[in-house]
């Protein structure tokens, strides 16, 4: 008897297709985890330089700090200037002088010497930074300490150690050959070609005096009382907490710093006979924190020389007969202290424009460079200010 389709197991009919998607479903597996594999096994070559993946992104480069310093040394070919840094032994220096006391911007290692040099070469320009540089540094020469050819060094320092009122055409290097100065987003970088190993100072030379103080400097004894003029002419005010700050143009007195006193051009008393008056430079390089502290207590008079009532100081011996011989108060202002004990073997006595220092064996009188102190206050000052905002 025969059976019909119709009449067929319906288990034996459905066995193909069955086998069919179970065969489907496995390929789909292997497939699946063959994929897998690829995904969790494979992981990309290192870069070079990375401690992640090729894909991950380097780490960007740290600004340097702002008080950071950079220098380069290299050899040295006129018209061919190439900046390359060596392996040079080189060592920053702080460059303030007796005469101030270091703010912190400076740097930490004392070199009054160099210092001393610079001012000697420059007569009387205000040191800002130094660097020195080693003879095994850059290759030594036939003869000892010597190198085999000049080299170019570059210095580069934060815009804000560059004093106020000084600006890049007003610098110089000592004992090398400054070759160029310029200001950029990252500082102030000067280039300096030396022959030989040591210490260099990089500074500000002497400037002219300003149009609206000549006739008053020249009148008052010009450099052999005022000394020459460290900076261009720039406005200062009196800041918070008593401090004098640096302010816009056109605000507060515009000033010239001297070595040895500031000269203040008062414009809102133009034409009155009083609008050139020297500022009161001891009274704030007298205090702390560059703040204003003006005389000390009133002494009684001792009848012996001159009594001033206006400041309640007096003054005799050699050190009236000098300040008589200045000009008197119009030049040097009332004394702002009795004579005191100075460096060993001198005397010194403040006025309100200037300092005096009396030789105790030989009666001479000079005075007082404080001009560069001054200069060292403002640029404190500032650092205050910006510390405090």
């Amino acid at each position: 008897m025969r059976h019909s389709t119709d009449d067929a197991d319906p288990l034996q009919a459905s066995r193909p297709a069955q086998f069919n998607r179970s065969l489907l479903g496995w390929v789909v597996v292997a497939v699946t985890l063959g994929v897998a594999a690829i995904v969790f096994t494979s992981r990309p070559e290192p870069a070079i330089g990375q401690t992640g993946p090729a894909l991950t992104p380097a780490a960007p480069t740290p600004l340097p700090p702002p008080q950071e310093i950079e220098v380069t040394v290299g050899p040295y070919a006129p018209g061919a200037e190439i900046y390359v840094r060596s392996q040079s032994d080189l060592q920053l220096l702080d460059v303030s002088t007796r005469e101030s006391t270091p703010s912190r911007r400076r740097l930490p290692v004392a070199t009054p010497e160099a210092a001393r040099q610079f001012i000697e070469a420059t007569t009387g320009g205000h040191p800002i930074i130094g660097v020195h540089v080693s003879v095994g540094a850059t290759g030594r020469g036939t003869l000892p300490n010597s190198l085999t050819r000049a080299q170019l060094a570059r210095l580069c320092f934060p815009s804000s150690m560059k004093p106020p009122g000084i600006d890049v055409e007003s610098l110089v290097v000592s004992p090398g050959r400054l070759v160029a100065a310029h200001m950029d987003l990252r500082g102030v970088c000067v280039e300096f070609v030396f022959t030989e190993p040591g210490a260099f100072v990089v500074g500000s030379r002497p400037t002219p005096i300003i149009p609206e103080l000549a006739d008053f400097y020249a009148s008052t004894g010009g450099a052999s009382t005022w000394g020459p003029c460290l900076t261009n002419g720039f406005f200062v005010t009196v800041g918070p907490g008593g401090r004098i700050i640096e302010t816009d143009p056109g605000l507060g007195v515009y000033v010239q710093i001297c070595a040895n006193g500031v000269l203040g051009y008062h414009a809102q008393l133009a034409g009155s006979g009083y609008e050139i008056q020297p500022l009161l430079a001891t009274s704030w390089v007298r205090g702390e924190n560059g703040q204003y502290v003006g005389p000390d207590p009133p002494a009684r008079a001792t009848g012996a020389g001159r009594y001033f009532r206006q400041t309640g100081h007096n003054l005799s011996g050699a050190l009236l007969t000098t300040f008589q011989a200045l000009g008197g108060a119009s030049v040097l202002g009332y004394p702002i202290t009795e004579a005191l004990p100075g460096p060993p073997g001198f005397t010194d006595q403040h006025f309100q424009h200037l300092k005096l220092r009396l030789n105790n064996a030989t009666s001479e009188v000079t005075i007082r460079p404080i001009g560069r102190e001054f200069i060292a206050m403002l640029a404190a000052n500032r650092q205050a200010g910006s510390e405090s905002r």
